[in-house]
């Protein structure tokens, strides 16, 4: 009876400090909603982050963007900070001259015949129905980049360049920019730019512009 009365009072002490620290935004638990940061944050994964931590680049963090501040809380990958020096190619982020890309697996969308789909890829990805849908005659599949460098074919990108839903933060209208090219532009004081790892698949920065930085909830501090 004692040691059950033991057990129960570890317990109740253990869920009122948890409480404590969920409801001061120390300690949050998250599910992963969507795709957007896949391959390295899987959708129905679970996260715990902290607003003890400020994010870095290239950390996950998770906030609200300034036209949605009672919306969504969301989860997006640090790219650039207040003064960095930002550009987009074919995708891939250089920051002050840097490809910040280099060393992370993202996911792209590519455009590929039913042929070659059929012969390097169908069988060979996780839940293929997902990832893939049919767009005139052909197919457009979302990658990883660790998947598409052991093809022995090349594999050709299908790039968006629908401008109508652009940030205008960001984006100049009389500039030929889109989402997988542009830049060179220079972050703004307390702005920050945030966006996912699949970027063919993410409502990120490039379209809801940048994130003001206290709109900076906390750091992703692990996933599971």
């Amino acid at each position: 009876m004692k040691t059950k009365k033991i057990v129960f009072i570890v317990l109740l002490a253990f869920i009122i400090v948890y409480m404590l620290l969920k409801w001061s935004g120390v300690l949050m638990a998250f599910q992963v909603p969507s795709t957007s940061n896949e391959p390295n944050l899987k959708v129905g994964s679970r996260f715990l982050g902290s607003s003890l931590k400020k994010p870095r680049p290239l950390d996950f963090a998770y906030f609200k963007f300034s036209d949605s501040l009672e919306g969504w809380t969301i989860v997006k990958r640090l790219i650039a900070v207040p003064g960095d020096t930002l550009k987009c190619v074919n995708g891939n982020y250089f920051v002050n001259g840097v490809n910040i890309d280099k060393d992370i697996n993202l996911r792209f969308a590519y455009k590929i015949s039913p042929k070659v789909f059929n012969a390097y890829i169908r069988g060979k990805i996780e839940d293929e129905d997902f990832y893939k849908y049919y767009y005139s005659d052909s197919i457009i599949a979302f990658l990883d980049d660790s998947f598409v460098n052991d093809l022995p074919i090349q594999l050709d990108r299908n790039y968006d360049k629908e401008r109508s839903m652009l940030s205008n933060e960001i984006f100049n209208e009389n500039s030929d920019w889109t989402t997988n090219n542009f830049g060179p532009i220079i972050l703004p004081e307390e702005k920050y730019f945030f966006s996912g790892d699949s970027r063919d698949n993410s409502i990120d920065s490039r379209y809801r512009g940048f994130v003001d930085e206290n709109n900076i909830i906390g750091t992703v501090l692990i996933n599971f």
